[in-house]
């Protein structure tokens, strides 16, 4: 059983009544691993987003800082749990590409064999789109570090 102060709140919109496979299988996974799931949107209740971009992607993005960095062994599983249902996760982290968190990122993830992205600070969907990757789920504790304005991003997901 995890102690109330180790657990997390993931917050995913279920505005819409259509559910996606990655959402079910994200969604699962953390009620077994007895973290909170809410779908209203408290901007101080959350510690991580489920954030849906494109429905037809297979892409799915974690952040490092205060969402995997967060609960190490729970993101590894996730990572594991992802790529065996045929989703493409990677790492998408608005660190400097320099050797130092070059080699704390990649030596944790080392055996999951997952792309990692330093944007250095640029909004992460606006870097990603620009090298032609298009994103199904952002897994982040920081919106704006995704999108700095209001996009349909935010509205699919509530967040205005």
């Amino acid at each position: 059983m995890i102690d109330d102060d180790d657990k997390l709140t993931f917050y995913y919109c279920t505005k819409k009544k259509q559910t996606y496979p990655a959402y079910q299988l994200i969604s699962h996974f953390l009620v077994q691993k007895e973290h909170d799931l809410v779908d209203k949107y408290n901007e101080f209740l959350i510690d991580i987003y489920l954030l849906l971009d494109n429905k037809k992607s297979k892409e799915i993005a974690i952040d490092w800082d205060n969402t995997i960095s967060a609960d190490k062994p729970l993101f590894k599983q996730l990572i594991l749990k992802l790529q065996n249902s045929g989703f493409k996760p990677c790492i998408c982290t608005l660190r400097a590409p320099d050797i130092e968190d070059r080699e704390e990122i990649y030596g944790f993830l080392e055996e999951l064999q997952i792309p990692i992205y330093f944007t250095d600070g640029k909004p992460k969907r606006r870097y990603l789109k620009k090298l032609g990757i298009s994103i199904h789920i952002w897994i982040d504790d920081f919106y704006p570090g995704i999108s700095l304005d209001s996009c349909k991003l935010l509205e699919r997901n509530c967040i205005s």
